[in-house]
């Protein structure tokens, strides 16, 4: 449906496909106590009255005529009504709004689960690849799009947990709470349990490259073209899951500092604030005593042990600071680092191969491109020989080639690439066998 269409079939029935907070309570308990059965209009009634109570609303005059107001907006998407026996059941997208959500609020984190379903997806891509249970595109449908909801639910899982240990924070800040401390530190051991969760995820997610690396030797090969979209289609996958991962544990990272940064400004405003109260308590009670032909003396109130800072035992106490240590340190010669001419001519050499390649990969992926503009078509095959004639017996510069072409010509609107499953025969003589390929323009 196109985003226009989309846009104004919602604008009408928005208010019904997505109920406000008490309908929605209505059917969710509905739901619980029901599931996929049956049940009366007094059974709906008495649900209504039970969540209106919950919320706090006020029961009026008119409270019949609004429940069935309710009953009625609910038969529109949700509910269905058999009026002869007079009952109600679920309508398929109530039952499955309801189960959507619960689902959500019972799903569990369990990178075990996840690294056992992704394990069973790498088997069964092997098992496609080597022609023995169907194809790629079976893979994808039977296996791979049935698990990716439930592979992304579980880092959607995690970053909920983030969002309510912010969410939490932010609340005991503003909190006047006394064991506000603890509560900081149980925040804080709660996002480290989270982040060993993402990288626990992470681990399981690593198979994820196994995957990738099978699809790109199938990519390589003369095998791809019927496979296109759905490789594209899983590796764009695999990649935004890894993505999305990544995004959590750098979530709890920013967060961390903050929540310590938080407990130190705390904990020195607390340490403010005692010591404060202790002057005020000695200036006001403390007082002066004189013994008769004595001198005057300072007595601390009754409560505050004296303390006799000469006494030997309570030196220890003091910590002694150096004067020199508390001056600006003298500046520290610089480190002169010795250049060693071998390893640097050595690696200068090696980025002037990869350099080489790329540059002449580019070159020879540009002039096929100008050639299929210019002639309508190309023979891709005596092409490959070409490039490998020209490039010296360099394999990998022709093979890079032919992928890179073959990305550039996946939109099947502009380009068609035909694929004979016979030998191609060069004009000179070779130990590598090719089978015959033409990649052509449409018009």
């Amino acid at each position: 449906m196109p985003l226009s269409d989309l846009l104004r079939e919602a604008r009408q029935h928005y208010n019904q496909l997505v109920p406000p907070k008490d309908a929605g309570l209505i059917l969710l308990t509905l739901f619980n106590r029901y599931q996929g059965g049956e049940f009366t209009e007094d059974q709906i009634i008495d649900i209504i009255r039970q969540v209106n109570k919950d919320l706090g609303k006020p029961q009026g005059r008119n409270e019949y005529e609004r429940e069935n107001q309710v009953v009625i907006r609910l038969q529109e998407f949700f509910l269905w009504r058999d009026s002869e026996r007079k009952v109600y059941r679920f309508k398929k997208y109530g039952l499955e709004f309801c189960k959507r959500i619960n689902n959500r609020l019972l799903d569990s984190y369990s990178p075990a689960k996840i690294k056992r379903i992704f394990n069973y997806l790498l088997d069964e891509l092997k098992k496609s690849l080597s022609g023995t249970d169907g194809d790629l595109n079976t893979w994808v449908e039977d296996h791979f799009s049935e698990r990716g909801n439930e592979l992304a639910e579980q880092i959607e899982i995690l970053d909920q947990q983030v969002a309510e240990s912010v969410k939490l924070f932010r609340y005991t800040v503003k909190s006047q709470h006394e064991s506000i401390i603890q509560l900081i530190d149980s925040i804080e051991k709660n996002l480290e349990a989270i982040k060993k969760q993402a990288s626990d995820l992470t681990n399981a997610f690593q198979v994820t490259f196994d995957i990738d690396e099978l699809l790109q030797q199938l990519l390589e090969s003369d095998q791809a073209y019927p496979y296109l979209d759905n490789i594209k289609f899983v590796r764009t996958y695999n990649e935004q899951v890894r993505s999305h991962l990544e995004q959590v544990s750098l979530r709890i990272d920013k967060i961390k500092p903050r929540l310590r940064e938080f407990i130190y400004d705390f904990n020195q405003r607390e340490l403010d604030r005692k010591t404060d109260r202790f002057i005020h308590y000695l200036l006001d009670r403390s007082a002066y005593q004189r013994s008769p032909g004595g001198p005057k003396r300072l007595t601390l109130p009754p409560d505050i042990p004296a303390v006799a800072l000469k006494r030997a035992d309570l030196v220890s106490c003091f910590c002694i600071v150096p004067e020199r240590d508390l001056l600006p340190k003298p500046p520290q010669p610089a480190i002169v680092r010795a250049v060693d001419p071998e390893r640097t001519r050595q690696m200068m050499a090696g980025n002037e191969r990869v350099l080489y390649l790329r540059n002449r990969i580019t070159y020879w992926a540009n002039e096929a491109l100008r050639l299929i503009e210019e002639q309508g078509e190309i023979d891709f095959s005596a092409f490959f020989y070409h490039i490998l004639a020209e490039e010296k017996g360099n394999l990998q510069i022709p093979v890079r080639t032919a992928h890179r072409v073959i990305k550039e010509v996946q939109d099947r609107s502009r380009f068609g690439i035909e694929v004979q499953t016979e030998t191609y025969i060069p004009l000179l003589p070779s130990d590598i066998s090719l089978w015959k390929m033409k990649i052509s323009k449409k018009n």
